[in-house]
């Protein structure tokens, strides 16, 4: 079996390294290297980095992370506590470069070429394969002529990296804050030696200056402190995924499929989960979406309300549960992490937390 795969970055690696195991693979990009530009602050749950970790090396791991502080930017909210191991920050440029070592090592082969037509029948460009997957990214060109692409609320982010000193190595902070991040949040992640500070916002707001405000905040609490060395950023998307991903013989994947984690825009895992089913599902490869994709859309409105709750509710929610720390194990699957939250010792002041903050708004 003969298997294109259009696109170069986490999305097309990964499936062609599991693709590769049942097929012929071709990888197709239309630059000349991967893991640019650099875009995703790159937090993973502890699963994804062990599954992600036979492929590459221990060095992608920039640290882990076990602890994630919700609330308000002046430290007002709820610690959630995960087990050891919970978390980890990765190099996502490096990640990118040492799955493509993976994918040539385990036979894809590597075309430099920007494809201009991919058809349901499986032709790239004029070339016919078996199977074909789009991992274009959230432009989605070819994706959206063959009716396979995802429509989601978008928000841009952009990444402030601080070398220096961290307070919490192993800690991550996340603030609700209209100024800050309106339609979104703003982040502190805290590792040994540096710090990556960041936020998001809706279109038409200067990210940058947003960015460098919750820099600010963060250097005034003590989180951080050192020299900005470098920034990125780019789209993040918050959901629904598309419902159609496939068109008969091809399927688009990642970003343009809008396989993104709503509450977080996180795309690593439902890729990788996407990717690890390709092979037992190779002759008819939407199978491989219908555990992920229901999951999704369902955390979608989860998502809509945790974004665009006025700020007196992030005021009220949080001062509410001030101080309190929350175990929990479920970092990828969001609905689990809510149940569990719902079903532990505090869930009634939780719950009552909740409702006195969102209901009435």
């Amino acid at each position: 079996m003969r298997v294109a795969v259009v696109g170069a970055g986490f999305s097309g690696l990964v499936s062609s390294i599991y693709l590769s195991r049942v097929a012929n693979v071709t990888l197709f990009e239309e630059h000349g290297e991967v893991g640019v530009p650099e875009h995703c602050t790159g937090v993973v749950s502890g699963a994804v980095w062990e599954a992600l970790s036979s492929f590459v090396s221990s060095e992608v791991n920039e640290g882990a992370l076990e602890e994630f502080f919700l609330g308000l930017p002046e430290g007002v909210g709820v610690t959630l506590k995960g087990p050891k191991g919970f978390a980890a920050k990765l190099d996502r440029r490096r990640l990118e470069e040492e799955l493509l070592e993976t994918a040539l090592a385990e036979g894809v082969k590597f075309v430099k070429k920007l494809v201009i037509r991919v058809t349901p029948k499986g032709y790239v460009d004029n070339e016919k394969y078996d199977r074909a997957v789009i991992a274009e990214g959230w432009r989605a060109e070819l994706s959206e002529r063959l009716g396979v692409a995802a429509k989601p609320r978008r928000v841009y982010g952009l990444n402030l990296e601080v070398v220096g000193r961290a307070a919490y190595p192993g800690r991550a902070e996340v603030w609700f804050d209209k100024s800050l991040a309106p339609g979104f949040f703003s982040w502190v992640v805290m590792l040994d030696g540096k710090a990556v500070v960041g936020t998001a916002a809706t279109k038409g707001y200067d990210v940058r200056a947003l960015a460098r405000k919750a820099l600010e905040v963060a250097e005034r609490r003590g989180l951080v402190e050192g020299e900005v060395k470098k920034e990125y950023g780019g789209v993040i998307q918050t959901g629904p995924p598309s419902l159609t991903p496939c068109a008969s013989k091809v399927c688009a994947t990642g970003d343009a499929a809008g396989l993104n984690k709503p509450v977080t825009g996180g795309g690593l895992y439902p890729s990788l989960y996407v990717a690890s089913r390709y092979p037992s599902n190779v002759d008819n490869l939407v199978k491989a979406y219908r555990v992920i994709v229901p999951r999704l859309l369902a955390e979608t409105p989860v998502a809509r309300a945790l974004h665009g709750a006025p700020q007196r509710a992030y005021v009220k929610l949080f001062t509410a549960l001030d101080g309190e720390v929350l175990r929990v194990t479920e970092y990828d699957n969001h609905l689990k992490t809510l149940a569990e939250l719902v079903q532990s010792k505090k869930a009634f002041k939780l719950l009552k937390a909740l409702l006195k903050a969102f209901y009435p708004l």
